[in-house]
C-alpha cells in the first residue's frame, strides 16, 4: 500500500470536487487565465435580469442559503425555473473547480437565454450563506435543494407548476431523492449521478484515477482490496466511535503497514458525518422511486461515475418512470469537459468548462418538459 493511496482515500469522496483531488495530488492548484466561456458571458452585458437572493430552510434552524436567480428580459408572463444543485465539496454557488472554472454560470447563462429563470445558491455554512456545512449530510442538502424549490414557488414571476431541477454529481443524486417526495416537480436533470452503492463507488472512483495518474494495475488493485474493507466497515458503523475502531483494526493487519500519518488520515476520513452517510448510501430505491421526467446525461471519460458501470445501474434503476432518458456523450469527463483520459489533472489544465454538447443536450431536453 502506497502512501499516496491513503492520502487519496482520505481526501476524497464520491462524486469528489475535483478541485480537492487536484490539490491533494499536486500540492497546488494550477494557474490558467484563459476560460472562453466565462470570458464570452463578461464580455457584453447579458440578455436578462441578475438579482442576488436570500431564502431560508425552515427545516434547518440557522440556515440562511444565498444565491443568484438570472430572470428573462421582464414581461407579464409567469417564468419557468430550475434550480441548479451542486456536486460534493464546498461548494458556492457558481460550483467553481480547477482555478476558474464556473460551470454553474456558464449553464444558468445557457438556460436563461432560452426564457427560464434559473436559481443558483452558495451551500449551507459556504461564502455567503449560513449554517453549519461540516456537520450536514445529503439529507441535509437535500432539504436545502427542497427550500430553494419552494422559495421559487412562492414568488409571483415563477410558474410553481413548472419548477425543475438540474444537478451535478451528488446535486444528481439530490435531484432524485427529492423528485420521490415531490412530484409536482416538471422534470429533473442528472449530471454524472451514482447508480451504486457509495462504499463500492468510491474506491472503484480511487482505482480508476490512480491508473489514470500513472500508477500500476497491481498497485491499484491491491489499495482497491484495502478501501473495500474500510469502505464497508464504515459503512456498517453505528457512529463514529465505532466506525475508528473498525477502522484501527483494519489498518493494523494491512501488509504493509502504514505509517501514522496514514492511519491518522484515514481515521479522520472514519469521522465525517458526511462521508459516512456517502458509503452507506445506496442511490438506487431513490432513483427508482423517481414519477417525473427525467434526464441523466453522462460523459463516456468520466473516472467518477464510470458509465460502464452507471448507465447499466441507471436504466435498472428508472425502469418505472415512463419519461426517463439516459444520454452517454463521448469524450467527457466528470465535469463535461473534452478529455483525453479523464484524469482529475487534466480538470484544470482544460479551458473548456462544459462541452457545447452537453449544454444543447440539457436545454434540448428541458425545451421539450418545461412547457
Amino acid at each position: 500500500m502506497h502512501a499516496v493511496n491513503i492520502a487519496k482515500f482520505a481526501a476524497l469522496g464520491v462524486m469528489a470536487l475535483a478541485a480537492v483531488a487536484l490539490e491533494a495530488a499536486t500540492g497546488e492548484s494550477p494557474k490558467l487565465t484563459h476560460r472562453p466561456q466565462e470570458e464570452a458571458i463578461a464580455a457584453t452585458p447579458v440578455p436578462y435580469r441578475e438579482q442576488l437572493v436570500t431564502f431560508g430552510n425552515p427545516a434547518a434552524a440557522g440556515v440562511r442559503l444565498a444565491g443568484t436567480l438570472t430572470l428573462p428580459p421582464q414581461n407579464a408572463q409567469r417564468f419557468p425555473a430550475i434550480v441548479l444543485i451542486a456536486g460534493s465539496g464546498r461548494n458556492a454557488r457558481n460550483e467553481e473547480f480547477g482555478s476558474g472554472h464556473e460551470p454553474f454560470l456558464v449553464l444558468a447563462d445557457t438556460l436563461t437565454r432560452q426564457g427560464y429563470a434559473v436559481l443558483r445558491y452558495d451551500k449551507r455554512g459556504i461564502a455567503q450563506s449560513t449554517g453549519d456545512y461540516s456537520a450536514a449530510t445529503t439529507v441535509d442538502f437535500t432539504s436545502d435543494a427542497a427550500a430553494a424549490v419552494a422559495y421559487l414557488r412562492g414568488r409571483p414571476d415563477i410558474d410553481g407548476a413548472r419548477v425543475g431541477l438540474v444537478g451535478h454529481s451528488e446535486g444528481g443524486n439530490i435531484a432524485a431523492m427529492l423528485a420521490g417526495k415531490d412530484p409536482g416537480l416538471a422534470f429533473i436533470v442528472m449530471m454524472a449521478p451514482a447508480a451504486i452503492s457509495g462504499d463500492v463507488l468510491v474506491a472503484e472512483q480511487n482505482r480508476r484515477m490512480g491508473m489514470a495518474d500513472g500508477e500500476t494495475r497491481e498497485a491499484a488493485a491491491q489499495t482497491y482490496r484495502l478501501e473495500r474493507r474500510l469502505y464497508a466497515a464504515i459503512a456498517a458503523s453505528r457512529d463514529s466511535q465505532e466506525a475508528q475502531a473498525r477502522v484501527r483494526a483494519i489498518l493494523g493487519s494491512a501488509k504493509p503497514a502504514p505509517n501514522q500519518a496514514e492511519v491518522k488520515q484515514a481515521i479522520h476520513f472514519s469521522e465525517l458525518p458526511y462521508m459516512r452517510f456517502i458509503l452507506a448510501y445506496d442511490p438506487r430505491p431513490a432513483l427508482a422511486a423517481v414519477r417525473v421526467p427525467a434526464l441523466a446525461v453522462c460523459g463516456s471519460k468520466d473516472l467518477i461515475a464510470p458509465p460502464d458501470l452507471d448507465i447499466p445501474a441507471l436504466r435498472k434503476a428508472l425502469a418505472r418512470d415512463r419519461d426517463a432518458t439516459i444520454v452517454e456523450i463521448p469524450g467527457l469527463n466528470h465535469f463535461f469537459q473534452h478529455a483525453h483520459s479523464g484524469s482529475r489533472q487534466e480538470f484544470a489544465t482544460i479551458e473548456e468548462t462544459l462541452a457545447p454538447e452537453v449544454l444543447s443536450a440539457i436545454s434540448g431536453w428541458i425545451a421539450k418538459h418545461a412547457r
